[in-house]
């Protein structure tokens, strides 16, 4: 019998963003129909649940996940000296009093399994991410009872600062029936090619070599739309305002409600990284994943989903398997026009690789066919833990 697992997550708005939509809601909620107990709540809910007279208490679960936990120092008022005092002497162990993440994993993993979670590299300076704590992040990564990460890259990064950790990877996945079945909106001809470029504020440097490419494909191909959501750069807002029949831009959606059916919309997703990043090094392929899985019927009655075009990144390659899914391309200006037009151009091309995205999405990036991965991980934390 499994275990029963609580990700005890930080965001406490009710909003569920792509983090806690890929690195636990997804896969729990897979998990569940195998058997087993997957929940999560916001931190801030289960300090109150657990002084709450509910019958179920956190400290019923074997495994707590903490997804993306960076410890910070207590604040003056924060450390009560009698709580920290009675959990001393109650449990027999001993505090460092200096962050509270860090005495909350040395509290509970005398009978519960403390599992960190990763899906961005926190642990170098390879990206200023106004985080001035790295040491105790360090710290922590050493002392839990081991690490999930979505990438090879990630593992490699932590067992190089915690050597001898336990690190799993557990790729980032879409629940596939979400992803199935959407229309297409009404908004243009059914004869345009949509354009879908979609993320986080994160992304401005990596975007700008698009700042001539997308006016420029806009000019020349009048059957060309874009769609952006999420965060439009500066250099980009024009796009909207001179092409208000070709050009839409949505704000972030809620991955439980419309994210699937808005990138479904797309012909084109593009997912552009600056490649010598560092940082990039560590992502995932999954924008490229989300556009390759959203399906919808073609004429003839084959499925396929939008094409990728990616940079020449390691992982964008393995997806697009050399062209033969999508297309990985320099990062030029020029290149990523050519690679545009081309798809807008050549509809049969454009089908070919579709089909073949879709087809491969649903083999090696569908949670219904690797969920057993996040099981395996935590039971073998569970069994290294008794």
């Amino acid at each position: 019998m499994p275990g029963k697992v609580l990700a005890a997550h930080l965001r406490d708005d009710g909003f569920m963003d792509g983090c806690n939509h890929y690195r636990f809601r997804i896969p729990f909620e897979e998990l569940r129909k195998h058997g087993g107990v997957y929940d999560w709540a916001p931190i801030g809910v289960i300090r109150d649940w657990a002084k709450s007279k509910y019958p179920v208490r956190p400290t019923d679960y074997d495994l707590w996940l903490l997804p993306r936990y960076r410890p910070t120092p207590y604040l003056e008022d924060e450390a009560k000296p009698e709580i920290l005092d009675a959990a001393e002497k109650h449990l027999g162990i001993t505090l460092e009093r200096k962050s509270y993440f860090l005495d909350l994993v040395r509290i509970m993993k005398g009978k519960i399994a403390m599992v960190l979670e990763y899906d961005d590299d926190y642990f170098t300076e390879s990206r200023d991410l106004g985080y001035e704590h790295t040491d105790l992040l360090l710290q922590m990564a050493r002392e839990v009872d081991a690490v999930t990460v979505s990438t090879p890259y990630l593992k490699e990064l932590v067992q190089k600062v915690a050597p001898g950790q336990r690190v799993y990877v557990l790729p980032n996945c879409v629940a596939w029936h979400e992803w199935q079945g959407w229309d297409r909106w009404d908004l243009w001809p059914k004869d345009h090619v949509v354009i879908a470029l979609t993320g986080s504020h994160t992304h401005q440097e990596d975007w700008r070599v698009l700042e001539t490419v997308l006016p420029r494909i806009m000019v020349e191909h009048g059957n060309a739309v874009f769609l952006g959501a999420g965060y439009l750069p500066d250099y980009l807002e024009d796009l909207v305002k001179r092409y208000p029949d070709r050009a839409s831009f949505v704000p972030f959606a809620d991955y439980t409600n419309g994210y699937a059916h808005l990138i479904r919309q797309a012909d084109i997703v593009l997912c552009p990284l600056i490649p010598d990043d560092p940082f990039n090094w560590a992502k995932s392929e999954i924008k490229a994943v989300e556009g390759m899985a959203a399906g919808r019927l073609f004429p003839g009655g084959k499925n396929g989903g939008a094409v990728p075009i990616t940079s020449d990144v390691y992982f964008y390659r393995r997806v697009t398997g050399g062209n033969k899914r999508g297309l990985t391309i320099e990062h030029t200006p020029e290149a990523w026009y050519g690679a545009i037009e081309r798809l807008i151009d050549d509809h049969d091309l454009r089908m070919r690789l579709a089909r073949r995205a879709w087809t491969w999405a649903h083999d090696q990036r569908s949670i219904e066919r690797k969920w057993s991965l996040w099981r395996d991980a935590y039971q073998e934390v569970l069994r290294r833990k008794q």
